[in-house]
């Protein structure tokens, strides 16, 4: 008998219930909230069940484990923010970029635009900083990783970031990511970004004038001490919870791994820290006050040399010295992790308070209004920068030189004697 090659009609799928779709939304909804309140790293099941008045088996016949809680967080709430976002930041700041478009964005009037571009920059709320998360914990966590950074990297090939673009136009955009990515996550830390949009007005225009210079030649690469202390056991404690939460996040970096990656015991660490906390707050405050005074040797040899981006440039060459990437995605973790770890929060704090303290006495013919700017500025832009490693091969193609030295001639920070 021969077999009947008529095919088969497809089955059709049963639609969802009422009370399926009702329970998804109360899920999704737990799922932000678990995120907003304790980051990625900590989403639970046992949690999100709580928040959504549900069983942990509603839950698990739905999402596997936390990376399935994070995945359905970022297809059903985060990325098309998060996306739009990145377009907002590319479109206002790199004015002169030709962005090939995917997708058809609703209209807005000039004045609601604006409007969301400032709340963009100084107000961002718990969807970016989540958004902004997603983009660091991707770079560390497989299951995350394979979701997000393929499609995070086609974004910015949309937004123009690709090998045809000129050097000048590579750093407008990156500067532009940078500044939206970089003001979600420093609002970790600040909570917000007082008069940040005169920052980004200021780099539009900067990178609207810009022209290619040749002084960039004579730029020097900052020169970088490891972090020392007088105490060898403190001094290896700080290079292991470095690497260690580096790789894995804070919440993932136990005590047992961080004495085992410093070859020591636990009661080693005990005799100098109460705890993991403490000891991470140590090497945070160490590696932000170190980078801080870099960065200000490199402003004060920049006003000797009479260079006209006055030091400004220096920032981008220190993200990209590949020595000092260990410390930058530390960096990175702490900040995310000053969500829910107050004192974090305020060694972080301070830290950055003093880098621009350190600013002004590097620069003390500006003004303190100039150099609140300049530091809130430089910072954000430093964070986002750090972020996009993964994402992207061009950052360091571009002409940061350039624009930075139309934006100290537009602010005239050479000439405010």
């Amino acid at each position: 008998m021969l077999f009947n090659s008529t095919p088969s009609p497809a089955i059709a799928k049963r639609a969802p219930s009422t009370r399926a779709q009702a329970n998804k939304a109360k899920m999704i909804k737990a799922i932000v909230r678990n995120a907003a309140d304790h980051g990625l790293d900590q989403l639970s099941i046992g949690q999100v069940a709580k928040r959504a008045g549900l069983t942990t088996g509603a839950i698990y016949g739905r999402y596997e484990d936390r990376d399935e809680l994070a995945i359905e967080l970022w297809h059903s709430v985060i990325k098309e923010p998060l996306r739009a976002r990145l377009e907002r930041g590319v479109e206002f700041m790199a004015a002169n970029v030709r962005i090939s478009r995917t997708r058809d964005m609703t209209p807005l009037t000039n004045d609601e635009l604006l409007a969301l571009i400032i709340s963009d920059f100084e107000s961002p709320d718990e969807i970016a900083k989540i958004g902004a998360e997603f983009l660091v914990v991707a770079r560390r966590d497989l299951a995350i990783g394979e979701v997000v950074i393929p499609e995070v990297s086609g974004w910015l090939t949309d937004l123009g970031l690709v090998n045809s673009q000129s050097a000048i136009d590579k750093a407008a955009i990156v500067i532009a990511l940078s500044a939206s990515i970089g003001t979600a996550l420093r609002a970790f830390v600040f909570k917000s970004n007082p008069s940040w949009y005169l920052i980004a007005d200021g780099l539009r225009s900067a990178a609207a004038a810009a022209q290619p210079t040749q002084q960039q030649a004579d730029i020097e690469a900052p020169h970088w001490t490891d972090p020392q202390t007088e105490n060898p056991v403190r001094t290896a404690l700080i290079y292991a919870v470095a690497e260690v939460v580096a790789k894995s996040g804070y919440a993932n970096a136990t005590i047992s791994r961080i004495v085992r990656r410093a070859g020591l015991t636990n009661g080693s660490l005990y005799n100098l820290y109460a705890d993991k906390e403490a000891l991470t707050d140590d090497a945070m405050q160490i590696f932000l006050n170190l980078a801080s005074d870099v960065n200000r040797e490199s402003n004060a040899r920049a006003e000797t040399q009479l260079r006209i981006d006055r030091g400004l440039t220096d920032s981008f060459m220190l993200a990209f010295m590949p020595h000092r990437r260990q410390w930058l995605d530390f960096r990175l973790e702490c900040l995310i992790a000053s969500r829910d770890h107050l004192p974090t929060r305020r060694k972080f704090r301070q830290s950055l308070e003093r880098s621009r303290d350190n600013l002004a006495a590097t620069m003390p013919d500006l003004a303190q209004e100039t150099i609140n700017l300049l530091s809130s500025g430089e910072q954000a832009i430093g964070i986002g920068l750090t972020t996009l490693g993964p994402y992207t091969t061009l950052v360091q193609d571009g002409d940061y030189f350039s624009i930075m030295a139309k934006l100290s001639e537009q602010n005239r920070l050479l000439n405010s004697k």
